[in-house]
């Protein structure tokens, strides 16, 4: 025994805990099923929270540029070569790009948030996704070309070929003019603006729900036009990284090098967006852990009672020169091997239900006959998840640690118990 520490501690706390036909076994088992459940949905939950954030990141990334050079106060930049080349010298591929409000008009009905880029050659070389997001046509390349999403080809029964307006806001407001009054009037009633006409000849999809739902593709040369930019300009400069999470460090060496020029990664356009998703996956962790801490008070009400319906046993134990030590941990163990059980068992349920978790929510979804998660608020088409092995190491250290820490209390008291007293108890 003396080459072997804590080895009879060890063979009664699982004597102990082989399951019986009385109560305490069955409280035993309702303990390790709490404990299980516990991990299992721990596990779901931060796996799920993680393939949100990364998933978010995926389609910002696939929709956003990895830096943007642009402006104050969104001014035309009229020397865009001239900021390539300096982007270039630091490993940035980039592209000049037009880009604004505009209202979309079919038919009559106008759709007044759409936001408009321009293409041209050097964007579409550097947007390299672009040809996975095509569903059918092509990107516009000749003049009144328009490529739309298919959510909007089919909120608004749109396909290839069909004309649409487009209306610049910047050219409806220079018609009307606002004395200090208050007043509105014309400011050349002979002069009529018309909007643009564009075919459709193309419907992309990126399957992030705001983007889509809000972004058409037009030409460079068309979007100068339609927002009246200066030849040759751009209203901001779109860069690309090999590895867009170093893109905050390349940002801030551009910088020196873009005087007057505001220089952003994408990861500091989202900060806001990104830092609430973590700060929510951490308080999910905190709140659902509570779930095990009740597996752990259940496993301190199962040993309290196995304490009593053993005092017999312990003080005979005692008698027999065992240690309070001993009998701390033979009890300690318990608790011990009910959170390792509960957790390896939680684990692998918690990692089916993530194999089948997209199964799983069409199911409920058909019998609730409604979705669970309607992509214009989550913004992506099926439930997400990451696994990883950090969180996993972390929720099974966590349960074992708190149905160990449960198994404590009642362990103190069978520790304590007076050998003389226990084996006079009936």
């Amino acid at each position: 025994m003396r080459n072997r520490p804590w080895a009879a501690e060890i063979f009664l706390s699982l004597r102990y805990l082989r399951p019986g036909r009385d109560t305490v076994g069955i409280i035993t088992l309702i303990s390790i099923v709490g404990v299980t459940l516990g991990v299992a949905v721990l596990l779901v939950v931060l796996s799920v929270m993680t393939g949100f954030i990364d998933l978010m990141k995926e389609k910002i990334l696939e929709t956003q540029a990895h830096i943007q050079v642009f402006l104050p106060g969104g001014a035309p930049i009229r020397n865009p070569e001239e900021v390539r080349r300096i982007l270039a010298s630091g490993g940035v591929r980039s592209a000049p790009i037009t880009s604004g409000n505009v209202l979309l008009q079919f038919e009559r009905s106008l759709d007044p948030k759409f936001y408009l880029i321009g293409l041209d050659s050097a964007t579409k070389e550097s947007k390299r996704y672009l040809d996975g997001a095509l569903k059918y046509g092509a990107w516009p390349s000749e003049p009144r070309e328009i490529a739309v999403s298919l959510v909007t080809a089919r909120r608004r029964m749109l396909s290839l070929g069909d004309k649409i307006l487009l209306h610049s806001p910047g050219k409806l407001t220079s018609m009307i003019d606002v004395d200090a009054a208050g007043s509105i009037r014309a400011k050349a009633p002979e002069k009529v603006y018309l909007p643009s006409e564009f075919t459709i000849s193309g419907i992309f999809l990126f399957n992030k729900f705001d983007f889509d739902r809000s972004t058409v593709f037009v030409g460079a040369d068309d979007a100068s036009e339609l927002f009246e930019m200066p030849f040759g300009s751009a209203s901001a400069i779109y860069g690309w990284v090999d590895d867009p999470f170093q893109a905050d460090g390349i940002a801030r060496s551009l910088r020196g090098k873009l005087a007057g020029m505001h220089v952003r990664s994408w990861e500091e356009s989202n900060q806001q967006l990104l830092g609430v998703l973590a700060v929510e996956k951490r308080m999910m962790f905190f709140l659902l852990v509570f779930i095990v801490l009740v597996a752990a008070f259940s496993i301190t009400n199962t040993l309290i009672t196995s304490v009593y319906r053993k005092t017999r046993e312990i003080g005979l134990l005692k008698a027999l020169g065992a240690a309070n030590s001993t009998v701390l941990n033979i009890f300690v163990f318990q608790g011990f091997f009910v959170g390792v059980i509960g957790s390896f068992a939680g684990t692998a349920l918690g990692l089916t239900v993530i194999a089948f978790r997209n199964n799983l929510l069409s199911l409920a979804s058909k019998i609730l006959n409604q979705p669970l998660f309607p992509p214009e608020f989550y913004y992506f088409n099926e439930l997400p998840a990451h696994v990883v092995p950090g969180d996993v190491v972390l929720v099974v250290l966590v349960s074992i640690l708190l149905c160990s820490i449960g198994g404590l209390i009642p362990a103190l008291r069978a520790a304590l118990l007076d050998p003389a007293k226990a084996l006079r108890y009936e």
